[in-house]
């Protein structure tokens, strides 16, 4: 994901106002009797303190994680508080065996947190000799299958040997050492989330479901079910993934979860496990409600069963969304449930039928995304023309230069290389018109990116010039290059000089790529945030073994192991080790060789 530290902020938030507003309210929400206790006089004390339902739901609580193995009777005695002590030491609270408000609520949230986890445990059963064999046929996770379950990380540690020999086990590790120096509970749980989800990945479930107990907004463990699922439909796993999902508690967001995995594997090929995905999903949909959600939701499912050969049944799916979009969706949803159908039928390529949809759409931002779905399938479709004639008729210049982009791409890839030329040179002049420096920065340097696809494309060295001439497409990398250096936003320009600098590589330009790789590592150096620059190398990073350059990919993520240990902040750190772990788990799969 492209974002800044800034960006997730208000993305947490975002999830969090979701959650807070789609989730039942939480059963902590009612007081229970007899939370207020007072603490006894030493000479009162028998062994035993005040009874109440207070006391009993403590009991039963800490019992259900393992801290508590007495009698659940409602008493505080001597063998509750000792277990009232070793949870708040573990979850680096002030260690004073008291029962108050406090506890309570974290007690709650851990318990609802513990059971997700563990019933998400509970279902992950097969494959796991296979998984155990990958894993030792890399060094990078070779210790991941060592039980480690006593080990107790120390804040203060040198974690200097995990950056020089990385391993996904000593990353997360190194993680879970610097969430106890973070004091703030908010950034705690944020840092932690994204450490479950580098454990989740890695197979250590019983990891994550301690790392989860230590958590106190049980939202977001919510938001990290769903990035475990998709990462077990990414690595195959469809009934892991599928039961991952299957525990998420707000409907609308297990239907998310749900098309987001049936995409996934869609994309891999994989449309037997696609399908199981949709026969879940479809099982939702009268659960979702009749809006434009569900719009959404049956036409995401109608471009999935079109690219698994299933144009029937995605025609008919896409005419009855298209029935309901305009007989049960009312007032201003129904033109955004419109804009969900028309960009359907663009995607399974009727786009003629996508622009009479299109004609009963008024608002404009809905008429813009369907133009622009509509015109990319035109170009991939080998209709430059008709895309360029719709192009034209886009208003918002910003979105205009990237389609532009997007079909020079395609006409590259037709072979139609002068056209592509032309359509590139009518892109760049067409920025020069963008006001806002942000969306003119990022329309550049998607046609920086463009250009540099583009040359790659090209006819190799070999095959068009002799020994004393430079080929057509490492020219194309030098004016892509220079287009980037003209990026205002550093991280934007960075990302696009690295990626470049790949292209000139893979195309056998080693010189050219050495080049911009300078002028790539001058551009990170300015990005403010290191944070910020891990994150970009990460991407860089799975980009790179996706594409099948495994060299590459390593050399990315060094980087970016050397930008997190200067890191001088806690959360930041563990935030970016857990990310470096995250990637790496994806790396190390793409790397091991298949049996």
């Amino acid at each position: 994901m492209k974002r800044c530290p800034l960006a997730l902020i208000s993305l947490s938030v975002a999830l969090a106002m979701a959650f807070a507003l789609s989730l039942p309210t939480p059963v902590l929400a009612a007081k229970p009797d007899g939370l207020e206790i007072e603490r006894p006089k030493p000479e009162q004390d028998s062994g035993f303190r005040k009874a109440g339902k207070a006391i009993l739901d403590v009991q039963k609580a800490l019992s259900d994680m393992g801290y508590y193995l007495g009698s659940i009777n409602g008493h505080l005695n001597s063998d509750t508080r000792a277990a009232i002590r070793v949870y708040q030491q573990g979850a680096g609270l002030a260690v004073d065996g008291k029962v108050s408000r406090h506890l309570w609520d974290l007690l709650t949230n851990a318990v609802e947190i513990h059971n997700l986890l563990k019933r998400l445990d509970n279902v992950r059963t097969s494959g796991k000799t296979e998984a155990r064999k990958a894993l030792l046929a890399h060094p990078a996770t070779r210790d991941l299958i060592t039980d480690r379950s006593d080990e107790k990380a120390d804040p203060k540690r040198d974690a200097s040997a995990c950056f020089a020999a990385p391993t996904v086990r000593c990353l997360i590790d190194a993680a879970l050492a610097n969430v106890k120096a973070v004091f703030k509970p908010e950034l705690r749980d944020w840092a932690l989330s994204e450490i479950l989800v580098a454990q989740s990945r890695a197979g250590l479930n019983q990891a994550a479901m301690e790392t989860a107990a230590r958590m106190t907004d049980p939202r977001l463990i919510i938001v990290a079910l769903r990035d475990i699922a998709e990462g077990q439909a990414t690595a195959g796993n469809g009934d892991a993934a599928r039961d991952a999902v299957g525990i998420i508690p707000d409907v609308k967001k297990r239907a998310d979860a749900l098309v987001s995995i049936a995409e996934i594997q869609t994309q891999r090929g994989v449309f037997t496990e696609a399908r199981k995905s949709i026969a879940q999903l479809n099982t939702l949909l009268d659960k979702v409600g009749s809006g434009a959600k569900r719009i959404s939701l049956e036409t995401r499912i109608a471009v999935m069963l079109a690219k698994a050969g299933d144009h029937a049944d995605a025609a008919d799916l896409l005419a009855r969304a298209e029935t309901w979009a305009r007989t049960k969706v009312a007032g201003t949803e129904r033109g955004v449930a419109l804009r969900h159908v028309a960009a359907a039928l663009a995607e399974t390529e009727r786009p003629d039928q996508a622009l009479g949809v299109l004609n009963d759409i008024n608002a404009s931002s809905e008429r813009t995304s369907v133009l622009i779905s509509t015109a990319t399938a035109q170009a991939q479709a080998g209709d430059a023309a008709a895309a360029l004639a719709i192009a034209d008729s886009i208003d918002a210049v910003r979105y205009r230069a990237v389609l532009l982009g997007k079909i020079a791409l395609s006409q590259a890839i037709s072979g139609h290389f002068e056209n592509a030329e032309t359509t590139l040179q009518t892109a760049i002049a067409a920025i020069d018109k963008i006001g806002l420096p942000y969306a003119r920065a990022f329309a550049l340097s998607r046609i920086a990116l463009t250009m540099s696809k583009v040359g790659a494309l090209l006819p190799s060295q070999a095959e068009e010039t002799s020994a004393n001439q430079t080929p057509t497409g490492w020219s194309r990398f030098t004016k892509a290059a220079e287009l980037a250096g003209g990026i205002e936003d550093n991280r934007l320009k960075a990302h696009a000089l690295w990626s470049i600098s790949a292209d000139q590589r893979r195309s056998g330009d080693l010189e050219g790529g050495k080049t911009t790789e300078r002028l790539a590592d001058a551009a990170s150096a300015k990005i403010k945030s290191r944070l910020t620059r891990v994150w970009m190398f990460a991407e860089l990073a799975t980009d790179q073994a996706r594409s099948g350059d495994m060299e590459m990919s390593w050399r990315t993520l060094r980087r970016g192991l050397d930008n997190s240990e200067a890191i001088d902040n806690s959360w930041g750190q563990a935030r970016a080790l857990a990310k470096l772990a995250q990637t790496m788990v994806e790396m190390v799969a793409l790397d091991t060789p298949q049996q």
